[in-house]
C-alpha cells in the first residue's frame, strides 16, 4: 500500500487541463487554422504575396480561435475548479493492488481498480479517469522520487489485469 497527499492548486488544474484540451487533433488544427489566417492578414498588409483581401469572415474566425476560445475554456476551468470541493481539499490518498482509497475534507471514497476506466500518466502528472470525463488528479511535484516509483508500479501491475468497464 502506497500513502500519499495531494493539493491540487487553481495555477495547476488550469495548466493540466489546457494540456489536455489542447493536445487533442481537433484543437491542434483549429490553432493551425488561426495561425494560416494570421499569416494570411500579416503577409497581405506586408505585400509581400499578391494575396486576396481578407474578409471580415477571417479576422472574425481567427479572432474566435485565438482569443473567444481560449477565454471560453479558461472561464469553464476556473468555474469548475471553483465549484468541486473534491479539487480544492488536500486528498489523502492510498493506493493498493486493489483499490484506490481518498479522503478529503468533505469526503471519502473507495474505488475498485476493475471500475477504473482508464489511467494516463503525465510528466508531471497521475490520472486516474473514473469515465472519461472525470479523473483523480495526483500531482508528482511534491511526490519524492521513490514515491512516483511507488505508484508506477502499482499502476504497472493495475494495468496489466484487464480493466472490467462494463460491470
Amino acid at each position: 500500500m502506497i500513502e500519499l497527499k495531494a493539493k491540487v492548486t487553481s495555477r495547476q488544474y488550469i495548466k493540466l487541463l489546457y494540456g489536455l484540451t489542447y493536445e487533442k487533433p481537433m484543437m491542434r488544427a483549429l490553432i493551425g487554422v488561426a495561425a494560416i489566417l494570421l499569416l494570411w492578414i500579416v503577409l497581405y498588409h506586408l505585400h509581400i504575396f499578391d494575396l486576396p483581401k481578407p474578409l471580415i469572415y477571417q479576422y472574425i474566425t481567427m479572432g474566435l480561435i485565438a482569443i473567444v476560445q481560449p477565454i471560453v475554456i479558461y472561464t469553464t476551468i476556473i468555474r469548475n475548479y471553483n465549484s468541486s470541493n473534491h479539487l480544492r481539499e488536500t486528498l489523502d490518498i492510498k493506493l493498493t493492488d486493489t483499490e484506490i482509497m481518498i479522503r478529503g475534507e468533505s469526503f471519502y471514497m473507495e474505488i475498485l481498480w476493475a471500475k477504473i476506466f482508464k489511467i494516463v500518466e503525465k510528466r508531471n502528472w497521475f490520472l486516474i479517469y473514473q469515465n472519461n470525463l472525470s479523473a483523480i488528479i495526483i500531482p508528482k511535484k511534491h511526490l519524492q522520487d521513490s514515491e512516483i516509483n511507488d505508484v508506477r508500479d502499482i499502476l504497472r501491475v493495475v494495468k496489466a489485469v484487464p480493466l472490467k468497464l462494463n460491470d
